[in-house]
């Protein structure tokens, strides 16, 4: 599998032209003694960059742009550590938002591209400082065409501090592999970032860690692109060991030795192909080995830079950590919003589960209890008559939430075959526990309708049914004790319930039917025609669930499609009447939420 790795290595030119077009170069106007100037106690990084910006376009960097901003860059300079063209290219890039190119500068400042690159090294060195990064193409004189600030800066503009750039320094070869790994594969998904920058990245963290045993060798190669390659390699072994993904190939081979800019570039690709690559020689990458083949396109770390030179970083194989597929999966993308209207006991509580299980707010409340010795897990039990919205709520809280949500039904696990349902209920705690491990958000795990399994464990077994739910029931409570992820359980009976799951249940909520005034507001909200006099008169007629009025609704736009006219009262009111007698009927089998 090819990685992509979206390095830009084109810039448009006109993307900055705020300044507008030069006409005749002009002298600074004369200073209006007006103006209150801040004294240099009460100077701030913003203004002394927003006085630059004021005095800088179309001034052609001349003397008396420096007589006027002296102040503002003795305090830059003092702050920041920048000099007098440094910190006007800053405040140039600060005010664009946009990066500029050597033109555009010039442009702006009334010089020419040429005037712009006498500068060239003062705008170096704040790359070299980390300040400024690469945008654009690296013309035929070597010039970089642009620039722009490098994350974090225009952060500490505003905070009034000093940037402080990343630290390159490691405290150990681990710490070393995890930041260069975690760095370029961030690059991966940069569209905009150069891969020179890139490299000289790897340069500066290199020269940084000199000291580790990785970084000597990388050194003792003695050849730049040869030592980019390696630590490439190394990234990809910690980001991808053990998938399809693992190996770097053409692709990166080409970014490391630009096609444009490398005469021998056909002799390196052959080289890489035929193993007599400087890397190969040393024994730092070998080809990978697929179905028993060697891949003469894809290169892998070797054996001996794994188990010596990184014999102390741990990394993660990820053959082991394959998500497993669970039946009942659901994405919270994939679940539609719907309105829910509760009685006020259960809005509260619902509410409050909202926010405990809040991507903010749940890591914390876990970190928390685990800190104090308690159990981390969130075991939920929604209770109450059929119809009242128990697994819609579970939907609503995992759409709200973001939580993908795993829907169990008692019939998933439930097997004729002795120790067969045992197996099946520990393979579904099992996978679920992997997939929170795999996943960046906590799925739910939802056991909808779970009547028959919570109920009072029987004492005299007498038939191998009961035993199975004896068995069936001692590994659900084992699986809650020791739960770490959410686990919701939805039921519409709770008089039989056991008292080893009631007390595992941190939170219990029972739905009521919905009072009157609930009623009318869900009647509006699934018959739109309903004006207000007609919602407060059905609720207060019939004693109706959510579902069931749903199902009246259900039924009103079926007969609009029919007849192409919306239903009166006294059809919905017949309607009514029909779902009553369904509804009085005694249920056989599983009732529906």
């Amino acid at each position: 599998m090819k990685k992509n790795f979206p390095f830009n290595l084109e810039m448009d030119d006109e993307i900055f032209d705020d300044f507008g077009e030069i006409d005749e170069p002009r002298e600074l106007e004369e200073e209006d003694d007006s103006k209150v100037r801040p004294i240099h106690a009460e100077w701030t990084i913003v203004n002394a960059f927003n006085t630059i910006n004021e005095y800088a376009p179309k001034s052609q960097l001349k003397k008396s742009l420096f007589v006027r901003c002296a102040e503002a860059f003795d305090y830059l300079s003092e702050k920041l550590g920048l000099n007098a063209i440094q910190s006007i290219v800053v405040a140039m890039l600060i005010e664009s938002g946009k990066p500029l190119s050597f033109r555009q500068m010039g442009r702006a400042l009334g010089l020419t591209r040429l005037s712009a690159m006498m500068y060239y090294n003062d705008m170096e060195e704040l790359f070299r400082k980390r300040w400024l990064q690469h945008r654009g193409d690296c013309v035929s004189d070597g010039v970089y065409e642009g620039y722009a600030l490098e994350k974090g800066v225009v952060a500490a503009v505003m905070e009034n501090r000093p940037f402080q750039p990343e630290v390159l320094e490691c405290a150990d070869t681990q710490e070393f592999v995890e930041k260069v790994a975690t760095h370029i594969a961030a690059g991966y998904d940069d569209e905009d970032l150069l891969f020179s920058d890139e490299k000289y990245w790897i340069q500066e963290v290199v020269n940084a860690n000199k000291e580790l045993p990785i970084c000597k060798v990388a050194l003792g190669l003695k050849n730049f692109d040869a030592m980019v390659l390696l630590i490439i390699t190394i990234a990809d072994y910690f980001n991808y060991f053990g998938t399809d993904k693992e190996g770097i190939g053409p692709f990166e081979v080409k970014l490391v030795y630009p096609r444009a800019t490398t005469p021998d570039f056909q002799r390196i690709a052959k080289m890489m192909q035929n193993g007599t690559h400087l890397l190969f020689r040393e024994n730092l990458i070998e080809h990978k080995c697929e179905d028993g083949m060697a891949d003469p396109n894809r290169y892998v770390a070797t054996a001996h830079l794994k188990n010596e030179l990184l014999a102390d970083v741990t990394v993660t194989n990820h053959s082991l950590m394959t998500t497993p597929k669970m039946n009942g999966a659901k994405s919270h993308k994939d679940i539609a919003p719907k309105a829910l209207f509760y009685n006020e006991a259960e809005r509260e509580q619902v509410e409050r589960l909202r926010n405990i299980l809040s991507q903010e707010q749940l890591p914390a409340i876990q970190e928390r209890l685990k800190n104090k010795g308690m159990r981390t897990g969130v075991c939920v039990l929604m209770h109450g008559h059929p119809g009242t919205g128990k697994t819609a709520t579970v939907y609503e809280l995992a759409r709200q939430t973001g939580r993908d949500i795993i829907q169990v039904q008692v019939t998933d696990f439930k097997d004729k075959y002795v120790g067969e349902s045992e197996a099946k209920l520990k393979q579904i705690f099992n996978n679920y526990r992997q997939l929170c491990s795999n996943s960046k958000v906590m799925p739910i795990l939802l056991l909808n309708e779970g009547d028959a399994i919570l109920s009072k464990r029987l004492e005299n077994l007498q038939h191998s049914a009961d035993q199975m739910m004896n068995a069936l029931q001692n590994i659900l409570l084992e699986e809650m004790e020791n739960l770490q992820g959410i686990m919701i359980v939805t039921t519409n009976l709770t008089s039989n319930l056991d008292k080893a799951f009631e007390r595992r249940f941190i939170f219990k909520i029972k739905f009521e039917k919905p009072g009157q005034k609930v009623k009318a507001r869900i009647w509006q909200s699934l018959v739109d025609t309903l004006q207000d006099d007609e919602a407060n008169e059905l609720a207060k007629m019939f004693d109706l669930t959510g579902g069931e009025i749903e199902n009246i609704a259900r039924k009103s736009t079926m007969e609009y499609i029919l007849t192409g006219q919306e239903v009166d009262m006294e059809t919905i009111k017949k309607f009514v009447r029909q779902e009553k007698i369904a509804s009085d009927r005694t249920a056989i089998g599983f009732t529906s939420n």
